[in-house]
């Protein structure tokens, strides 16, 4: 268990990041003691930390510590999950205007789809999905594609308290939801009719990192507007989106 000194060295490290990183021109051993009203001899030891891990630099001609490489590495880092993220969002927007329909993007955790982003129809919806909000993985289009890799042994010891119904239609059977599994596979789509929620459909789509499924879109329709064509357009968007998102997933560290 970390020390209360040890709190207090964490955020005299951190304070004098965020200060320098205010002024592009650095900042004086004297500036900061100053600044921050921390005593030299204290701060001293953590600047002499920050510089040898890379977080700062110290100019040799006018003596000030500046942000360094590794300080930027975090902040790039940041950048490039913030702009990943964005890209996909515009992808699910894409996804929308051309099905007219919600479109969803889910995580699983616990057994459960946690959905992270939702982008409603501009038609009229009865999706009750909300983002930061879950449902059992098993009862829907998304998390049956978050659940493709699984087998019938590890479905079993996610749930071992069994598969309980949301609807009269929820897949309640460990084989039969393998044998779904098995077929998302192989045609790479995952469906759900009225299985988590009356009168909804869904496709899935898993998205893959490395070969593993690290998250899923999906897009929900109501059972009036869904038919054949409807269908074809959603998987043909949302395989689309799977495409630019793996190959974004390949250049990005993204933690979904």
């Amino acid at each position: 268990m970390p020390s209360g000194d040890s709190h207090r060295s964490l955020a005299r490290a951190l304070d004098i990041l965020e200060l320098c990183s205010l002024n592009g021109s650095g900042y004086t051993l004297t500036q900061l003691s100053q600044h921050l009203g921390i005593a030299k001899g204290s701060i001293s030891p953590l600047l002499h930390t920050l510089l040898a891990r890379g977080y700062l630099t110290l100019d040799d001609q006018d003596h000030h510590y500046r942000i360094g490489r590794m300080a930027f590495r975090i902040g790039n880092t940041y950048l490039e999950e913030a702009s990943a993220l964005r890209e996909i969002y515009r992808l699910m927007h894409d996804i929308v205007s051309v099905c007219h329909e919600t479109c969803h993007l889910g995580s699983l955790k616990n057994g459960d789809v946690y959905y992270l982003k939702k982008v409603e129809t501009p038609l009229r919806s009865r999706t009750v999905t909300v983002e930061g909000r879950s449902l059992p993985a098993y009862a829907t289009g998304v998390g049956k594609a978050l659940l493709a890799d699984y087998q019938l042994p590890q479905l079993k010891a996610l749930y071992y308290d069994g598969l309980y119904p949301l609807t009269e239609h929820t897949i309640t059977d460990f084989r039969l939801l393998a044998d779904q599994l098995a077929e998302i596979r192989a045609s790479g789509f995952a469906y759900e009719c009225e299985e988590s929620t009356r009168g909804i459909r869904c496709i899935g789509v898993p998205l893959r990192k490395s070969g593993k499924v690290v998250a899923a879109l999906s897009v929900a329709f109501p059972l009036e507007r869904y038919n054949d064509a409807a269908a074809a357009s959603a998987r043909q968007a949302l395989d689309e989106a799977r495409r630019q998102i793996e190959r974004l997933l390949c250049c990005v560290e993204l933690q979904f």
